[in-house]
């Protein structure tokens, strides 16, 4: 017969079994959403000069109200740009209205949901980007770029910056690592280490075509993993409120490595935005097969564009469903 410390022995087992079952089903309580009238609520409107030199003047939010670059469309929030207006190419910081807001709470860790109906990408010239950065100088408390492209892309690229090491393993994820130092004083520099996605609905007009979908970041002491979720793809735990991390499959980014996660990325503002040419989309204009402009090289031929094609940019709007936070 058994002995009574053989049951207690086997119920200690049990009940740490059970405990770990608990916590590898990865469920997170939501912590802020972000949705509705009162969207706008939980943001504060950038208005200085870009940091990235675009083709830009970001307005405030009465400005951008007015001109209806901010409004509601249903039960989403639309975020647009200018598409009416042509503007002048002068040394002067001018360029094409736009909108880039910042959300006044800092997060560090958690899990961060965000759905999305509609995105500016896919059009000469644009830059559009949700991401989040750490406080401090550039990119002292890190970058996390979820969701970013530029001109004509196709896909969506992922994103991590450090200021110093920070190098990740790029396994573990369904889509290919490219560059693996995410630190700004390594090889990688400004480009940190990035994740090209291989889908045709995770960025710019397959996205947009496709009704969107969701993007989802998990960040950890360990690592910092991306999903996309196609529309009709969402898993329920996500529809629910009640994520179970568990559920969502093989990330599309899993960066993790030789990397301190809890101390390079700290202290963090969720950001959307649209900016135009700029060090990136501007740079790589010329190859992007947008059109050029005898006697301009690419930067001036990215502004000449943006500058006096306003209507090419009617379909440079987010339409968001909703961003939440869950912890």
């Amino acid at each position: 017969m058994p002995s009574s410390s053989l049951f207690l022995r086997a119920g200690a087992i049990l009940s740490a079994l059970s405990s770990t079952a608990l916590a590898g089903a990865s469920l997170y309580e939501i912590e802020d959403s972000y949705q509705g009238s009162s969207f706008l609520e939980g943001f504060d409107f950038f208005t200085e000069t870009d940091p990235t030199h675009g083709f830009v003047r970001y307005q405030d939010q009465t400005s951008a109200a007015n001109a209806q670059l901010v409004k509601m469309i249903g039960n989403d929030q639309y975020i647009g740009v200018d598409y009416q207006n042509t503007e002048i190419v002068t040394n002067n910081g001018d360029g094409r209205a736009s909108v880039r807001i910042s959300t006044k709470q800092s997060y560090t860790q958690g899990l961060f949901v965000v759905d999305i109906k509609h995105m500016p990408g896919g059009i000469c010239g644009t830059w559009p980007a949700f991401w989040s950065l750490g406080s401090g100088t550039w990119p002292q408390n890190g970058e996390i770029d979820i969701i970013e492209g530029v001109n004509r892309n196709s896909v969506n690229k992922f994103v991590l910056h450090t200021d110093t090491q920070c190098s990740v393993d790029g396994t573990g994820q369904t889509d290919p690592q490219n560059l693996y130092n995410c630190a700004l004083d390594s090889a990688s520099g400004a480009s940190g280490c990035d994740v090209n996605a291989i889908e045709p609905n995770t960025y710019g007009s397959g996205f947009n075509a496709n009704g969107g979908g969701v993007y989802a970041v998990e960040w950890t002491d360990d690592f910092i993993k991306m999903w996309f979720f196609p529309r009709g793809s969402i898993p329920a735990s996500i529809t629910a409120e009640k994520p179970d991390v568990s559920e969502f499959g093989t990330p599309n980014a899993n960066f993790q490595g030789d990397c301190d996660i809890s101390k390079k990325f700290l202290d963090h503002k969720f950001i959307f935005d649209t900016t135009f040419c700029g060090d990136w989309a501007g740079n790589v204009y010329a190859q992007s097969g947008c059109p050029m402009y005898s006697g301009l090289d690419g930067m001036a031929s990215c502004k000449k564009f943006v500058a006096e094609n306003p209507a090419a940019f009617s379909q440079a709007y987010w339409r968001i469903g909703s961003f939440k936070t869950f912890q």
